[in-house]
This record gives structure tokens, C-alpha cells and sequence, in this order.
């Protein structure tokens, strides 16, 4: 099956780095029977992972002849001692993709206080926004310093890790990774800080005991000096006595997923000219020219491929006709359109997309946590700096910025910090405001050519600004328009003139493209987007309707299988996602599909007729 470059340096740097031998893969991670146990390109999961809850699978026995398959090296080892007869890890063509959802609840940790801040980890897009000093860059950095705890706790036996017995028992201590002089117990606190960890889902589903209910692991730290006991209790508060083997590896692989996440901070500088040093997970200095040099033209076909393609992605980013990228003694030199330059002279802006995208290709991490990915990045570029970064990663992308706007628009979930004078940091889920000006504004969109954008479209909802943006790559427009979520029925209705109004006031060059949600070729529009539909006409609005049920209905047959497998199907004109057998992907993952067309399977339809005329 074929497969990106990008996608096999994932198990290329896996194995370089971890001594661990497995095939990696084309699309995501799978449960279920295998009918390809052997077969290159099913092992390792590169993407945005997910699946409605009702179509997960149970939490794997240790003595499932389906094995599951893994998502990281460790993984592998881990199922491996549990199995019984059998070291094969197996993948299923036609069974059930994981996904991650892991809920952190976390008190005197840094700037937070007694009462418990709650967020979620899931596969995706999640934004951590606030202003200067709200704990938002604490909070993404948590992964980060807790790993050592993941690693303890997915590296461990059960009886190991809870005391459930006195034979069993025993104090557990870990250390947190930190910089010299930092602390992560909140200053002036004499309580530890406190974690608890509930898997809602995982590679081996959620974590619950043998009658479903959901469990929390609770962590404490106070100093390396102190131990504490892991806490194991049912989500009501109910102690729990015993735990299996089985219901143990649901927490176990989860821990190993999260272990295997890459943070990357602030003020990220360029190389760092000579030494070895590491900012956080990012790779600096002379190891950094060093591995990509090795990736580069080192004797592994698939790196190599996998750095043209990193250098196609700039290329087309930056606007550049030609573009090549070469180790020099200290540096990077770039030939650009036959110029050559250290990277040194180039803006902040591109030495900032060159070193976090060679790091990011050469790890290939589950979970990638970025601050600030914005820094020094022009509005046109930071949404295309955020996908292209995910693409790279199994799971997904959590980010803290200071830019709602970047949020709304890349985010699919988004929680709000704030910290008020002499208290602490404070956290919450972001409810949408659905006023497309404010929305605008929040953008720094002002219509102005010095911008960057000098159209606004408006689209469906947040899937369609992630699909729409990869399609529009291939007719050379994606900086070159704003796309705007409608967020569906929410204002795609007959009564949302005052907003289109108001949105008139600050661009004049405002178009709309929707979907038709038809069943059959036949069927009129809902009433109320004809509604929307009339009112755009009245106001003079160009747009279009879809005539396909919805964006994931122009998604040919080898995209798909491209993405997902060759077990997975595309739609027909007019089938609906959610219903349709083998069309194994979610509407947040419509993006992925959309990276993968061609232009010759848009041309000729309506869809591609609006982009290139757009």
C-alpha cells in the first residue's frame, strides 16, 4: 500500500531511537481481528485518531487472540508481556480506529490553586487561551513534567502501583522534570500538589472496573524527599479493592500514548550556534545540524524522501518558486529561487517553521504541545503552520496562544485561563460566540490588502475551514482567503441578516459556500438555508450550494484508502458520514482526506469549479 515518506520516518525515528522493530503505518490505529497480521503499513498510526462512542471496542483481555494494535514502541513490549502464546501485535482492515481522551483534574500545581482545574486531552485540535501570565503555557507544559510519572505508571505491574493489600503495599515516589530553580507545587503552599488521571478512552479503551464505572488514579507531589501512595478510587469516590491485569492495561496503554507526547516552548530561536543543547523537546545546536544532515542524505530512503517532503511543504508555504535546504558547518544554507542564504539571514518567522518542523517530522509524536504557535508568524500562515504540524502527529495538536481568533479557527475544543489580581489561574471551557464580527475582529481581519487576506468565504463549520484550507492549497489561494465558521444551523437560517449586514461593514468581498445535506439529487433544500440563501441574494452575497450532500461527498476512493486504509470506503454523491459502512473517519478528520487530493479530482465537479473561480 503506498505511503507518504513522512508517514514511514515515523517508524524509521521509532526505531532508530527505541531499538524497536515494527511495519508503521499508512493510516490510524485499529482494534479488532486481523486479516493482516504481516502486512507493511498497518502497524504505526499517523493522524488524528477518533470514532463515536457507541462503535468503540471493549478493553482488551490478556487473552484476546484480537489483539490490539499499538501506537507507540512501548507499547509493543507492553502487550507483548501480557499475550499469552503469541508476540504478534495484529491490525484489523476493517474494524475500529482508537481514539484518546484522557481528563487531567490538577490543584496546587504552579499557579493553580485548591480548586480543582479540569481539561481533557482528545484526539484533535484543543487551544489553551488567555493573556500574559494566566497559567495557560503552565498548563500545556504539564504533559511535560509529569512524564516521568506516565512512565512509572505504564512501565509498572498493577500490584506494583496500588497497595491493595498490605503484601502490596508500599510508598511511590517520582520526580518531576523541571528546569534547575523552578518548582511545580504552587509557591507558598504547604499541600501537595495533586493529579488525577481518567481515561475516558484509549488504544485499549476506558479505564473502568468490572462493572463499567469509570476509574481516577490520584498523584501527589510535594518534594523528592516525601512519598506518597497512588490512590485508585471509582469516580464516585468508592474505593476499589482489587484491579486486573486486564482492566489495568486500559490506564497502562493510555500512560504510554501520553508518555509519548512532544512539548515545545516559547522563544523558540533559531540553532542555537554550536553545543548539543536541547530547549525542552526540541533539538538544538550541532545535534541538531547533525540529524539533519543524517535525515537529509543519510542511507535511509524514506528520511530522505521525508525531508523533500518537509521542503515541498515550505516551499509552497512561503510562496517560493524553488527551495532547497543543506547543512552547513553550524547552520542550515537555503537556496531560494537560486539565492543561496543561512538561515540566520532569513526572518524570524521561517527560522521558526524550519526548526519546529524538522523536530516534530524527525520524533513523530502521539500528542504534540506547542506555545505560542503564532510566534513570529504572519495571520496568512499560523492556521497552515498548526495543520501542517499535525500531520506529523498520531493524535493531535494541543496549543496555547494568545489569539482567539487562531483558536476559533483551528481549535476543536478551546478552554479559556484567567488569573485574577493576587489570586490564581482559573480554567474553563470556551462557549462559541457566534458574532461573525467579533469574530473578525478577534482575527485582526480588517479587510486591508496588507493583511494578507483579501477575501472572506463562509463555510459550514470549523471542519469545513480545516478541508476547505487544504483544497484551496491546490489552486494556490489558501493565504489568500479567510474562511468563516457558520457553525451550521446556528446561522445558516433565514433570520441572520443583521450579522451578514455588520460583516458587509468590514469586507466587501464576502462569499458563502454550504452544504446541501440532500439525499438524493432530487430533494429541495431545507427551508431554512433556502432561507439563507434568499437573504444572501437580497444582499448581494455570492455563494454557492453544494450539490453533493456535504465536502466528504467529493472525496475520492484513493484518497480515502490513502488515509484510512484500504478497508475503508468513499462516499456515494449523497451518503451521509455517521451511516455509511467502511467510511471509517469523523468530520473533524475531513482535513487529513483533503490533504491527500489531486487537482484533476476536483476539476470538472461544482466544488472545484468555486475554488479555482474563487
Amino acid at each position: 500500500m503506498a505511503m507518504t515518506s513522512g508517514r514511514l520516518l515515523s517508524w524509521v525515528s521509532a526505531r532508530v531511537r527505541q531499538g524497536s522493530c515494527a511495519w508503521p503505518s499508512s493510516s490510524r490505529v485499529w482494534r479488532g481481528r486481523s486479516s493482516c497480521a504481516s502486512a507493511p503499513g498497518r502497524l504505526f498510526a499517523s493522524g488524528l485518531a477518533g470514532w463515536p462512542s457507541a462503535q468503540r471496542g471493549r478493553p482488551a483481555h490478556d487473552d484476546d487472540t484480537e489483539s490490539r494494535c499499538v501506537v507507540t514502541p512501548e507499547y509493543i513490549s507492553v502487550r507483548r508481556q501480557f499475550s499469552q502464546g503469541s508476540s504478534d501485535v495484529r491490525c484489523s482492515s476493517s474494524s475500529v480506529p482508537i481514539m484518546m481522551d484522557v481528563e487531567f483534574r490538577v490543584r496546587n500545581y504552579r499557579c493553580f490553586g485548591d480548586e480543582p482545574i479540569v481539561f481533557r486531552v482528545r484526539d484533535g485540535f484543543t487551544a489553551l487561551v488567555g493573556t500574559n501570565n494566566s497559567g495557560k503555557s503552565s498548563l500545556l507544559r504539564l504533559l511535560y513534567e509529569v512524564r516521568p510519572l506516565l512512565a512509572q505508571m505504564y512501565q509498572s505491574d498493577v500490584h506494583s502501583l496500588f497497595p491493595f493489600s498490605s503484601r502490596h503495599s508500599r510508598t511511590f515516589s517520582w520526580i518531576p522534570q523541571i528546569l534547575p530553580g523552578e518548582r511545580i507545587v504552587r509557591a507558598g503552599s504547604e499541600r501537595p500538589m495533586e493529579l488525577q488521571i481518567i481515561v475516558h478512552d484509549g488504544p485499549d479503551g476506558p479505564f473502568v472496573d468490572e462493572h463499567g464505572d469509570q476509574l481516577v488514579v490520584s498523584a501527589y507531589f510535594l518534594r523528592q524527599d516525601v512519598e506518597f501512595h497512588l490512590e485508585l478510587r471509582r469516580l464516585s469516590g468508592a474505593k476499589i479493592e482489587a484491579l486486573s491485569r486486564k482492566q489495568f492495561m486500559s490506564l497502562r496503554t493510555a500512560m504510554a500514548t501520553l508518555h509519548g507526547a512532544m512539548y515545545i516552548g516559547p522563544f523558540r530561536n533559531a540553532i542555537h550556534v554550536g553545543g548539543n543543547k536541547s530547549y525542552y523537546d526540541i533539538q538544538t545546536g550541532d545535534s541538531f545540524i547533525s540529524t539533519f544532515r543524517t535525515y537529509k542524505s543519510g542511507a535511509d530512503p524514506a528520511a530522505n524522501e521525508a525531508i523533500h517532503e518537509m521542503t515541498e511543504d515550505l516551499r509552497r508555504i512561503f510562496g517560493f518558486e524553488r527551495l532547497e535546504i543543506n547543512p552547513a558547518d553550524d547552520t542550515l544554507q537555503l537556496i531560494i529561487d537560486g539565492r543561496s542564504h543561512r538561515l540566520s539571514e532569513m526572518g524570524a518567522g521561517f527560522a521558526h517553521f524550519v526548526v519546529v518542523m524538522v523536530n516534530v517530522l524527525v520524533h513523530r509524536p502521539n500528542v504534540l504541545l506547542i506555545d505560542e504557535p503564532e510566534l513570529n508568524l504572519h495571520a496568512s500562515l499560523q492556521l497552515d503552520f498548526l495543520q501542517t504540524l499535525a500531520r506529523y502527529t498520531r493524535h493531535g495538536v494541543v496549543f496555547a496562544t494568545h489569539s482567539l481568533g487562531l483558536a476559533r479557527t483551528a481549535a476543536d475544543k478551546i478552554y479559556t485561563l484567567a488569573k485574577p489580581l493576587g489570586g490564581t489561574s482559573r480554567v474553563q471551557p470556551y462557549e462559541d460566540n457566534q458574532d461573525l464580527v467579533t469574530l473578525l475582529g478577534q482575527l485582526s481581519f480588517d479587510s486591508r490588502p496588507e493583511m494578507g487576506f483579501s477575501k472572506v468565504l463562509l463555510v459550514e463549520g470549523k471542519t469545513e475551514v480545516r478541508a476547505l484550507m487544504q483544497l484551496l492549497r491546490i489552486y494556490g489561494k489558501e493565504h489568500e482567503v479567510l474562511m468563516v465558521p457558520l457553525h451550521g444551523a446556528d446561522l445558516i437560517r433565514g433570520d441572520s441578516q443583521q450579522e451578514l449586514i455588520d460583516l458587509l461593514r468590514i469586507g466587501k468581498d464576502v462569499r458563502y459556500l454550504i452544504d446541501s445535506e440532500r439525499t438524493t439529487a432530487e430533494e429541495p433544500l431545507a427551508a431554512e438555508r433556502q432561507k439563507f440563501i434568499d437573504l444572501c441574494q437580497r444582499l448581494e452575497i455570492p455563494g454557492s450550494v453544494l450539490e453533493r450532500r456535504a465536502l466528504e461527498n467529493y472525496f475520492p476512493e484513493r484518497a480515502v484508502k490513502r488515509v484510512f486504509g484500504e478497508a475503508a470506503v468513499a462516499l456515494g454523491p449523497y451518503d451521509k458520514l455517521a451511516k455509511m459502512p467502511g467510511a471509517v473517519w469523523r468530520k473533524t478528520e475531513n482535513w487529513r482526506v483533503a490533504a491527500e487530493m489531486r487537482r484533476e479530482e476536483l476539476d470538472g465537479t461544482d466544488l472545484g469549479t468555486f475554488l479555482q473561480n474563487l
